[in-house]
C-alpha cells in the first residue's frame, strides 16, 4: 500500500453542504456541552496542578515531573494563565478548552477523511459520530480528559499535515514538533506517535524516523530522568490474564456504543477488517490512516488494560478512554460507511430513493437521540462527582480548622486526593475558591474519607474513650492489652467512640473492612468506606475525626486478635 513517490499531493476537496451541516452540529454540540458540563466542577487532577504546579505559593513538583506516569509540561503551561486571570473562581474557562479540543479533533478528522478521499456521507456520519458520541463524552463534558484529547488532536493534525504535504522532509518536521509536544502533554502523546508514525510508516522506514524520532527521544529521555519514579503498573499474576480480554472489550465498546448498544461491537470490528482489505486498491491513502488507527486503538486499549485493570474493567473501559478509542478508528469506520454507502447507491433506483432517504433519516433520529441519552447520563454523573468534590472540599476547610490530622491520601477509586484538599483549605486561598458554604455534614463526609484510615502499615493509635460490641465473645473492652475474641456472626462489628482520636489493631479472616463516622448527638452519619485488608496480617485501625463513633465491620466472622493502644 505504499503510495508511490512521485505521486502529486491530493487537493483539498472543496467545502459542500456536508461541511454546512458539521458546522451547525459543531454549534449546538458546543452549546449544549457547555451547559451539561458547566453543572459539574474541578477534577482531582486539577486540584492537584493547581496546588502543586503553580497556582497556588508553596507548590513543591517541578514541571518536569510526572503525574500519573504522563509527561505534563505543556499542559500544566496552558494552565498556568487560567490559574493567575481567575483561579478556581469560575469553571467555564476549563471547560471551555476541553469542548473546543474536542470540536477541533472532529473538524480536523473530518477534513483529513475528505483529503484521503472518503465520501461526503460517509465523512460527515463518522465526524458526527465522534462529535456526540455519548458513552464516551466525559471526553469533553469535564475538564480533565483535555490532557488525552489535545494529544490526539495533535496526532490528527499532524497526519493532516502530512497528507497535505505528501510526507514531504518540512511537513515531516512539522509532523515531529506537533508529536514533540504531544508528549509533553499527556501519555495520549506516545499513542498519537504511535498512530502518525505507522501511517508515515507505509511511505519507508526513514520517513517514519523523520516523523517519530525527536518526540520519542525526548520522551525516553525524560523518562530515563524524571519518568521512572511514577509507574500506574500494579499488575498481579492474576491481572496480567485479564490484560487481553479487557483491552479487546475497550476496543470495541465504542463500536458497540455508536450501535446503539446491542453487542454489535465485534461485528462492526470485523466489518472494518473486511472493509480495509475491499477498499485497499480504490482507497490506498484512507485504507492506511485506518490501518494505522487500528493499530493505534490497540495500543492504547493495551496500554490502558495494563494501568487500569488493578481498579477494575469499568475502569479500563471508563468514558474518556472509549473517546480515544473511536477518534482513533474513526478512518476504519468511515472506510467501513464508504464501502457500505457505495453498495446502497448501486442497488438504489428511483423508485426506491425516497423509502431509502427516510429510512436513514429514522435512523438519524434514532442514533441522535441515543447520543443525547448518552451524555445526558455521563451529564448527571459529572454533576455527581462535582459535587462529591465541593463537598469534600468544604469538609475539609472545617476538618482543618478544628486540627485534625489527615490520615489518608485518597481511598481506593477516587481520584480526589486529600493532601490536595488540605492544601486548598489554607485560609490564605479563600480568595481563590467559590464560596462553598461547609456543613457539618460536609465535615463528615470529609472526614470519613480522609481522617479515617485502614492499613498495613503502623499508625498512631490512641486508645478509644469507649467501645460498644456485641459481635464478640468475650465482650471487647478496649483494653490495652492483645486478646482474642470470637466473632458471634458473619460481619461483626466495633463501635469506637473517638474524643480527639482513637484506634486499634487487628489480626483476624478479614478481606475488607468497612467504616462509618457518625455524630450521633447531631444526627449526622457518613456514607460506608470500604478498605481492603491482608486477612491474618496486622491491620491498623484508627481516625483523628473529634468528638465521633466510628463502626467497624469486618467481612468475616471467625477468630480476632484486637490490640488497643499504641
Amino acid at each position: 500500500m505504499t503510495v508511490p513517490a512521485g505521486r502529486r499531493r491530493l487537493r483539498p476537496p472543496p467545502l459542500g453542504w456536508d461541511s454546512w451541516i458539521l458546522l451547525a452540529a459543531l454549534v449546538v454540540q458546543g452549546g449544549v456541552a457547555l451547559w451539561l458540563g458547566g453543572r459539574g466542577w474541578f477534577s482531582g487532577d486539577l486540584l492537584h496542578y493547581y496546588v502543586e504546579r503553580g497556582g497556588a505559593p508553596g507548590g513543591t513538583e517541578s514541571l518536569m515531573a510526572p503525574h500519573a506516569s504522563h509527561w505534563q509540561l505543556t499542559l500544566v503551561l496552558v494552565y498556568l494563565l487560567p490559574f493567575k486571570l481567575v483561579g478556581l473562581t469560575a469553571y467555564w474557562p476549563y471547560l471551555a478548552l476541553t469542548v473546543l479540543v474536542h470540536l477541533a479533533l472532529v473538524v480536523v478528522l473530518h477534513r483529513l477523511l475528505r483529503r484521503l478521499g472518503c465520501g461526503r456521507v460517509a465523512s460527515l456520519v463518522a465526524a458526527l459520530a465522534l462529535l456526540t458520541y455519548g458513552a464516551g463524552s466525559e471526553a469533553f463534558l469535564v475538564e480533565a480528559p483535555v490532557a488525552l484529547t489535545s494529544s490526539i488532536l495533535l496526532g490528527a493534525v499532524a497526519m493532516l499535515v502530512l497528507v497535505r504535504r505528501d510526507a514531504d522532509r518540512r511537513g515531516s518536521l512539522a509532523a515531529g514538533v506537533l508529536l514533540l509536544v504531544a508528549v509533553t502533554i499527556s501519555l495520549g502523546g506516545v499513542v498519537a506517535a504511535v498512530w502518525v508514525g505507522v501511517f508515515a510508516l507505509s511511505r519507508g522506514f526513514v520517513a517514519m524516523l523523520r516523523v517519530v524520532a525527536v518526540p520519542a527521544v525526548a520522551f525516553l529521555g525524560w523518562y530515563a530522568v524524571w519518568g521512572r519514579g511514577s509507574t500506574r503498573i500494579l499488575l498481579s499474576r492474576e491481572d496480567v490474564l485479564q490484560v487481553p480480554e479487557s483491552a479487546a472489550a475497550l476496543l470495541v465498546a465504542p463500536f458497540d456504543n455508536v450501535s446503539g448498544g446491542w453487542g454489535a461491537g465485534p461485528v462492526l470490528m470485523l466489518g472494518v477488517v473486511v472493509a480495509i482489505v475491499v477498499s485497499a486498491r480504490r482507497h490506498p491513502l484512507l485504507v492506511q490512516a485506518a490501518v494505522a488507527g487500528v493499530v493505534g486503538a490497540v495500543f492504547h486499549a493495551v496500554v490502558s488494560a495494563i494501568a487500569q485493570v488493578p481498579y477494575g474493567i469499568e475502569q479500563v473501559t471508563t468514558s474518556r478512554y472509549r473517546y480515544v478509542v473511536l477518534a482513533l478508528l474513526l478512518p476504519g469506520l468511515a472506510v467501513l460507511l464508504d464501502v457500505v454507502v457505495a453498495a446502497v447507491a448501486r442497488a438504489m433506483d428511483v423508485r426506491t430513493r425516497r423509502p431509502a432517504l427516510v429510512l436513514v433519516g429514522v435512523v438519524a433520529c434514532l442514533g441522535l437521540v441515543h447520543a443525547s441519552l448518552g451524555q445526558y447520563r455521563v451529564g448527571q454523573s459529572v454533576v455527581a462527582i462535582g459535587d462529591l468534590t465541593r463537598t469534600h472540599l468544604a469538609g475539609t476547610m472545617l476538618a482543618s480548622e478544628a486540627q485534625e490530622k489527615l490520615l489518608t491520601d485518597a481511598v481506593r477509586g477516587s481520584y480526589i486526593s486529600g493532601e490536595d484538599l488540605e492544601r486548598l483549605a489554607d485560609p490564605a486561598l479563600r480568595s481563590e475558591l467559590p464560596d462553598l458554604d461547609p456543613s457539618e455534614q460536609d465535615r463528615l463526609d470529609a472526614e470519613s474519607n480522609y481522617y479515617v484510615a485502614v492499613r498495613g502499615e503502623e499508625l498512631e493509635l490512641a486508645p478509644p474513650q469507649s467501645l460498644d460490641s456485641d459481635s464478640f465473645t468475650p465482650e471487647v473492652t478496649g483494653r490495652s492489652s492483645c486478646r482474642t475474641f470470637q466473632a458471634t456472626n458473619a460481619t461483626p462489628t466495633l463501635v469506637l467512640t473517638s474524643y480527639l482520636g482513637a484506634g486499634f489493631r487487628f489480626r483476624g479472616p478479614a478481606g475488607s473492612v468497612t467504616t462509618v463516622l457518625s455524630r450521633p448527638d447531631e444526627d449526622l452519619t457518613s456514607d460506608p468506606v470500604t478498605w481492603r485488608s491482608a486477612p491474618d496480617e496486622w491491620t491498623y485501625v484508627a481516625t483523628t475525626a473529634q468528638l465521633a463513633d466510628l463502626a467497624v465491620t469486618f467481612d468475616a466472622g471467625g477468630t480476632y486478635t484486637f490490640c488497643f493502644g499504641s
